[in-house]
């Protein structure tokens, strides 16, 4: 079975803002913040310039950090420092008694305060519709009198299992990564944090990558030091830097990286995550033989909906490209992860259509398995499966075509 992947504009490069990007990743770099920032530099690079035309060398100070605060625009220390200056700079003016040096003081407190972090963007976004406030087998909640037999699964039948399951239970952070790029918290979305920083971001999903593959993996410094800071002169305190910026991530995404003497690795630290509860699914799935009682289906016909055919960290590729060059192997183990999550995917999905078939479901089966027989190689389970559920429900035009274009023979 041949797959068909249609690429999606890149999550991550969204929050690195790279010139030359798509449309959507430049504006959510360019936000009010930055602009006014960028505006800001240019008026002090102005005024610089008109200071060294008065044979004032103190004017090129202040171009040359202009310019610098133009470069290094998402760096909040050195957007701190440069109006610092220009304040200093307003201060010693009018002790000097000249009266432009006022507007250097206003801008240097107003675009100072603008600088601070305190800006950052934590956006409150939409939970998923599988957002787990515990365990996803938990007692399952009484059942409705009147359930509807052929609704299309949303976010409200998990919602409610599992806010009437435990009302009380507080909603623990949660870590998107198929199909998009998320980090959310009780507070809000804080994946901007995550992706400002290009290495930084890099390394975060490159380290959780790891733990995906083999949970519980560590790698060591060197290891880490080829991937992000080869040829540099000091490699070994680049990577202290990296690390630092790291630590300093907002909680709980900075915790989660963990450095222990020469070994680094990375620890979901009880957050929830997609791929976690795709694999806690698929284990269920393997251990019960596809036999799936009506609360587990549920569950997994949300997680799968809401999932849909998306790949693990869209976009990673851009990442690793601007930031190692891809001489490292974070694009390797991001393939075999991808791998993973496509087979825990399609085994969930299998068994879930099958179980919609046996409750006369088959649009259901077909909405659930369309997508996902494209790109799943070498699984002609899948396409029998959904050959089945499209005759079941009378597209026998379509199911000759899926035989045809897969190449499946009929199932016995």
């Amino acid at each position: 079975m041949s797959a068909l992947h249609v690429r999606r504009m890149s999550d991550i490069l969204a929050g690195t803002g790279e010139a030359g990007m798509e449309a959507q990743a430049g504006q959510r770099f360019w936000n009010w913040r930055r602009i006014s920032l960028a505006v800001g530099y240019g008026l002090v690079f102005l005024a610089g310039l008109q200071i060294l035309v008065a044979a004032d060398p103190n004017g090129l100070i202040l171009m040359v950090a202009a310019v610098a605060g133009v470069m290094f625009l998402h760096r909040t220390w050195l957007g701190a420092a440069v109006w610092t200056y220009v304040l200093l700079c307003g201060v010693v003016a009018l002790v000097s008694g000249d009266d432009s040096g006022f507007y250097g003081v206003v801008a240097g407190i107003g675009f100072g305060l603008l600088a601070l972090p305190i800006w950052s963007s934590r956006r409150k976004a939409p939970r998923p519709a599988y957002w787990p406030m515990q365990s996803p087998f938990a007692p399952p909640p009484p059942p409705d009198p009147t359930p509807a037999v052929n609704a299309q699964p949303s976010a409200a039948p998990l919602r409610a299992a599992t806010a009437s399951a435990d009302a009380h239970t507080a909603i623990r952070p949660m870590i998107r990564t198929i199909g998009t790029i998320q980090a959310l918290t009780t507070s809000g979305d804080f994946t901007a944090s995550l992706m400002g920083k290009p290495v930084v971001g890099f390394l975060w999903l490159y380290l959780l990558a790891r733990s995906v593959r083999k949970p519980g993996d560590r790698v060591t410094r060197t290891a880490i030091t080829d991937e992000v800071a080869h040829g540099v002169s000091d490699p070994r305190g680049r990577l202290r830097g990296y690390l630092r910026d790291l630590s300093h991530l907002p909680a709980p995404l900075g915790p989660m990286v963990k450095v222990q003497d020469e070994l680094i690795g990375f620890d979901l630290d009880g957050c929830e995550a997609d791929f976690a509860l795709l694999r806690t699914f698929a284990d269920h799935v393997r251990q019960t033989g596809g036999s799936l009682d009506t609360d587990f289906l549920g569950h997994a016909q949300a997680l799968l909906v809401e999932l849909g055919d998306g790949e693990f960290l869209p976009g990673f590729e851009d990442m690793e490209k601007r930031v190692t060059q891809g001489r490292g192997v974070a694009g390797q183990i991001v393939s075999e992860v991808r791998a993973q999550i496509d087979t825990m995917r399609a085994d969930v999905a299998e068994a879930v259509a099958k179980a919609l078939l046996d409750r006369g479901q088959p649009a259901l089966a077909v909405a659930l398995l369309d997508p996902l027989v494209a790109r799943s190689e070498e699984r002609d389970d899948l396409a029998r499966t959904l050959i089945n559920a499209l005759r079941e429900s009378g597209q026998n035009a379509r199911a000759a075509e899926i035989r045809r274009r897969f190449a499946v023979g009929q199932e016995s």
